[in-house]
């Protein structure tokens, strides 16, 4: 069978056998692993709690099968009962093309997370969104999946836009986007690539200029301060811009230096009406105000929708964090 049938092969014997972690995850939650951790796993059977299992071939992949962007090792996504029994191909199937569910499906991204559940049928009818989730719950991939399900690679111009806060995270987002751009069967079809531009801080302007005036991305990702460069020397318009979407939205209306470049961006570079416009944060502390903003100064369009997932739920204790100290 093909790698995604296979995973969800596994999924169902795993039930059907009681093989759990007990140690690791509730019996709510699942978790994603790497090859190397699978490997270290104490695989038991609640039947026969004396027998060990080895970790299955099929299961080991060479990256980390997660299903959005944390420092975490280990990441664990709550299942609803309507969750549980819905994948990811079919909440994309007739949106997304095949290629990239194939390529999502590649790298472990099969069964949605809470947030991609309730926030892809909006997304994917074109509706303005607040996707509002705590960190490493799945906004990432939301995103990025209707991004992919609306541009047109065979279009010669930027059709959406992804301004994120950092760099590190805008080279995160470009990293994941490209894959899922990536198309295999491209010299056999005929077809043209998607390009993905990453224009952050600290880039080479000079060849992201060239690349602009000869043959402009479908996608790009910038860095507010980066994108404005262009944008006043009328390098990059957005008038052919159908998605855009401001990540870690909070953090970039707290900064005093970004938040009247990219209120300028929302109102004055582009217009709402001709655009689907897509908030993501993992925290918005008056979002109820929030809201009444993005409506009352046009950022978004009226009918703009809130998905509010997990509010209140801290950080899964199971999850490991690491860091490094870097000596001066």
């Amino acid at each position: 069978p093909q790698p995604h049938n296979r995973r969800r092969l596994l999924f169902h014997l795993l039930q059907l056998t009681s093989v759990h972690l007990p140690t690791l995850i509730p019996s709510s939650r699942m978790a994603y692993f790497s090859a190397a951790q699978l490997h270290t796993l104490p695989w038991t059977s609640s039947i026969n709690p004396n027998v060990a299992y080895r970790t299955p071939k099929l299961l080991l992949y060479p990256k980390l099968l997660r299903a959005s962007f944390s420092s975490s090792n280990v990441e664990t996504t709550t299942l609803t009962k309507d969750s549980s029994t819905t994948t990811l191909r079919e909440l994309c199937y007739g949106h997304v093309q095949e290629h990239v569910i194939r390529r999502a499906e590649e790298v472990g991204y099969v069964i949605p997370t809470e947030v991609q559940l309730q926030a892809l049928p909006f997304l994917f009818s074109g509706r303005d969104c607040v996707l509002h989730a705590q960190t490493g719950s799945g906004k990432t991939l939301a995103y990025l999946l209707q991004v992919l399900s609306v541009v047109d690679s065979q279009r010669s111009a930027v059709q959406a836009l992804i301004v994120v806060p950092t760099r590190e995270l805008g080279m995160q987002v470009t990293k994941v986007a490209r894959m899922l751009a990536a198309n295999p069967s491209e010299h056999e079809s005929g077809l043209k690539s998607c390009t993905v531009m990453a224009l952050l801080d600290g880039g080479m302007l000079k060849r992201h200029k060239s690349w602009l005036k000869a043959e402009p991305p479908t996608i790009v990702v910038a860095t507010i301060g980066s994108l404005c460069q262009m944008l006043e020397k009328h390098i990059l318009k957005l008038d052919t811009c159908q998605v855009l979407v401001v990540d870690e939205v909070d953090f970039m209306f707290n900064s005093s230096k970004e938040v009247s470049s990219l209120k300028r961006l929302l109102t004055s570079y582009s217009s709402s009406k001709n655009r689907q416009t897509i908030f993501t944060s993992a925290s918005i502390p008056q979002h109820r105000r929030f809201l009444y903003d993005c409506m009352q100064q046009k950022w978004t369009r009226a009918d703009v929708v809130h998905v509010h997932v997990n509010s209140v739920e801290p950080m899964p204790s199971c999850l490991h964090h690491r860091f490094v100290v870097i000596l001066s």
